[in-house]
């Protein structure tokens, strides 16, 4: 070797060339006892560093309430078990879901659901604190439905009466008189309760049937010489209205200003237009 290629240090004798090949570092776990060097636990611990901060958040964990999960097809005492220590009550009887819910008006509480409830809870495991949220939200639920509802049957009755007065006119106080007198007349209490109750005293359907009645109830009890005359209806006045468009010997006094019967014409007609398109909106319902 040329004195150029000598390298290091000439008075220690030192080169930079390794005298000696480097050894590769030992696996850690070769200083383990054999039954537990292979154990599977320790294939993701790379050094004795890892191997001391796995141990010590073990520690860390010694003490804590851990609850193992079910394994795949455990039983039905497993399960039971593992839903027990999960805070499950001992009996479906002891959950508790405090005071009563505030229902709408006419609701009254169910006790059946609450014990069904409390039975169907205790099968799923659930602890009280879930078992109440469910209870609360959905007794929540059905008094926001309940009263959606109710708004939506006043917005309904309130369609129904100005569609009467529509389709009544000036005629809607009477034809409204004549209806209750037919329930009245007819019904008894617990038609009357149903009619208040389901909405349907407002329904046209059953104002317009119970009109009629009560306009025969009307016609029956007058003198046989006198007919009883009600108020027409818009749909009358336009139909006599037609009528009368219709008689020459009526529309030569209604056009006719000298005509001796022209006044009376005037007035027949100016009577009906006020009835056919009523400019005044009337009354209530059954």
């Amino acid at each position: 070797m040329s004195d150029q290629e000598q390298t290091g240090s000439v008075l220690t004798g030192s080169s930079d060339a390794s005298t000696t090949d480097a050894k590769a570092p030992a696996d850690w776990r070769s200083g383990l006892p054999e039954d537990v060097r292979n154990d599977p636990s320790l294939s993701d611990i790379k050094d004795v560093g890892s191997m001391a901060k796995s141990y010590i958040n073990g520690q860390k964990l010694i003490g804590k309430n851990r609850i193992a999960l079910p394994a795949e097809g455990a039983t039905d005492e497993e399960m039971s078990m593992f839903h027990s220590q999960l805070g499950r009550p001992e009996k479906a009887d002891g959950y508790q879901f405090g005071e009563r819910p505030s229902l709408p008006e006419g609701m009254q509480y169910d006790e059946a659901f609450e014990t069904q409830f409390k039975d169907l809870s205790y099968k799923a495991g659930l602890t009280p604190n879930q078992a109440k949220a469910i209870y609360d939200g959905y007794h929540d639920y059905i008094g926001k439905k309940t009263e959606l509802a109710g708004e939506s049957t006043s917005q309904q009755s309130a369609e129904w009466v100005n569609s009467l007065k529509k389709e009544f006119g000036k005629a809607y106080d009477e034809r409204i008189d004549l209806a209750q007198r037919a329930v009245d007349s007819y019904g008894d209490g617990t038609l009357k309760q149903w009619l208040t109750d389901s909405g349907n005293g407002n329904n046209p359907m059953f104002v317009k049937l119970f009109a009629k009645i009560g306009e025969g109830i009307a016609e029956g009890k007058t003198d046989a010489a006198q007919a009883r005359s009600f108020t027409m209806t818009p749909d009358q006045a336009q139909q006599e209205i037609a009528r009368y468009n219709s008689d020459k010997t009526f529309m030569t006094a209604y056009t006719s200003g000298d005509h001796t019967g022209h006044k009376e014409a005037v007035t027949r007609m100016d009577s009906l237009y006020k009835l056919a398109y009523p400019d005044e909106t009337p009354g209530t319902t059954l």
